[in-house]
């Protein structure tokens, strides 16, 4: 529990409510939430996996890169609606958690690494840097999705 007002007023928004009060809305925006991860960090995976010359190597990682943005931007889009519902509806407990700071955090930091050093990286012929930004970006996102996943153990 927490005293912050602002963490009161997300808990008492209309919309927090609603979703806390049936037993469907939060189940249902957590699959989706989920489903919207599965589809960015399996693109992040796959790309990263091939800057490390594990997989496609064959293909140019830009190539790779671009076909599966496709796939990411839709995740990305259901990861920034399902997210602030959730954090809404469960306020009380989020905003003092140190895991949620954690994921926030290490969520900006993945997401602007990416798009600035992977993409950046990716359309690069020098192996050893393709592999270091491959490697740093792997092991974000798995912070990210540790710490998230932390949230409900803690």
């Amino acid at each position: 529990m927490t005293d912050s007002p602002f963490a009161e007023w997300c808990w008492n928004l209309p919309v927090s409510v609603v979703i806390r009060g049936a037993s469907w809305p939060f189940p249902a925006l957590e699959i989706l939430h989920i489903v919207g991860l599965i589809l960015v960090f399996g693109t992040v995976l796959i790309v990263d996996l091939r800057l490390l010359g594990v997989l496609l190597r064959r293909e140019p990682a830009s190539q790779i890169s671009a076909d599966l943005m496709r796939w990411a931007w839709p995740g990305f889009t259901v990861q920034l609606v399902t997210g602030p519902l959730l954090f809404v509806a469960n306020s009380r407990k989020l905003y003092d958690s140190p895991f949620f700071r954690a994921k926030i955090v290490l969520l900006v930091v993945a997401i602007a690494f990416h798009f600035i050093i992977v993409r950046r990286v990716s359309a690069s012929i020098d192996a050893g840097v393709a592999r270091w930004a491959g490697g740093v970006s792997l092991v974000l996102w798995a912070a990210v999705i540790l710490s998230g996943v932390s949230i409900e153990l803690f």
